[in-house]
């Protein structure tokens, strides 16, 4: 079995040095971090406090690491976080990292000085091999995002196919221009893209680099990235985007423009937050069953909690297509027999 001695040697740095890395202290230099990481990564390293932190829960509370408050997407999940741990005597701490690691290890950080039992992530700035690392000691879970390389629980919808099913929706409903609107910055966004390319390929459509705009999770950057398509020598004819709030910043451009969502140009978002129902016309989105996934994200916490040697699980929860004014219909029910005509 590797020792700490073993890592320090290889890593070239003192044992204070790898202690200081999994007890995640800022006087670590990023570079030192991320030898010391990949080091142990490499040697499989894992720690032997793991049998002293093997305990009785101490604080009765976990804490959730929200990347930001303003999307609406997390509230659902949240309900389901809270229902679980309240059901089993957790309270329920919510906290805000802003994508910045550093605020991320501070809160993780709690882990180590015991501060709460376990942490659920719904989103990550950090390395998939540090990730791995502190998983591998104390009870972490990521729940909806996921960080690809990275070994630990997860909870989730299929994106790729998720993608996939939406636009192969819009490719039945006669669309041969479909743009799509994503972001490189998340593995869920890349999964998304993967898919969306996917059915343009199985239906024999060719990609267009021009109809793919990556960006940021904003109103705003709906907004924009609209204003890019309908600039296009050919305009795309229907649009999908990874989450309703750049689907609602894309039909707001669309009206600006004077056209009609769901007549003109067909537009599909993803999430099915409350906002989607909201807008006129309402928006036909993909459905992650967030409520569960809050609920199955918590189970799998309390089990690392109960013991930090449990399997790992990869939970991959259903979608559900969810069709309303912003696409054409398809009389096809063999096609996609769990859509929820909203």
């Amino acid at each position: 079995m590797k020792t700490i001695k073993d890592v320090a040697k290889a890593a070239g740095v003192s044992v204070a040095t790898v202690s200081r890395v999994l007890n995640h202290e800022k006087q670590v230099s990023s570079k030192t971090r991320e030898q010391v990481l990949r080091v142990i990564d490499e040697i499989g390293y894992t720690p032997n406090v793991l049998g002293r932190n093997l305990r009785v829960r101490a604080t009765d509370r976990i804490l959730v690491l929200l990347p930001s408050l303003s999307n609406q997407f997390y509230s659902s999940v949240l309900k389901g976080v809270e229902a679980v741990a309240s059901a089993q005597g957790y309270q329920t701490m919510i906290s805000v990292t802003h994508n910045d690691a550093e605020v991320e290890r501070g809160y993780i950080n709690l882990l180590y000085n015991r501060s709460v039992d376990g942490i659920l992530l719904m989103s990550s700035s950090l390395p998939a091999q540090e990730i791995t690392a502190i998983a591998a000691e104390r009870p972490l879970v990521m729940c909806s995002e996921y960080n690809e390389g990275a070994r630990l629980s997860t909870v989730g919808v299929n994106n790729f196919q998720a993608a996939f099913d939406a636009v192969s929706y819009l490719i039945n409903a006669g669309h041969r221009r479909i743009a799509m609107i994503s972001s490189e910055q998340t593995y869920s966004g890349r999964l998304r893209t993967q898919g969306y390319q996917a059915a343009l390929k199985q239906a024999g459509l060719t990609f267009r680099p021009e109809y793919l705009i990556n960006t940021q999770y904003s109103f705003r950057s709906g907004l924009e990235a609209c204003e890019i398509l309908l600039h296009l020598p050919e305009a795309p004819t229907a649009v999908f985007a990874i989450s309703d709030v750049l689907a609602a910043g894309v039909m707001k451009r669309l009206q600006q423009a004077g056209q009609i969502p769901g007549r003109d140009v067909d537009v599909f978002g993803f999430d099915n937050i409350s906002l989607a129902d909201m807008l006129t016309p309402a928006v036909s989105t993909v459905s992650q069953p967030r409520l569960e996934i809050g609920k199955k994200a918590t189970e799998l916490l309390l089990g690392k909690i109960a013991d930090i040697h449990s399997p790992d699980q990869a939970v991959v929860l259903p979608h559900q297509l969810v069709l309303r004014q912003t696409t054409r219909r398809v009389v096809s029910p063999a096609v996609f027999p769990a859509e929820k005509i909203g």
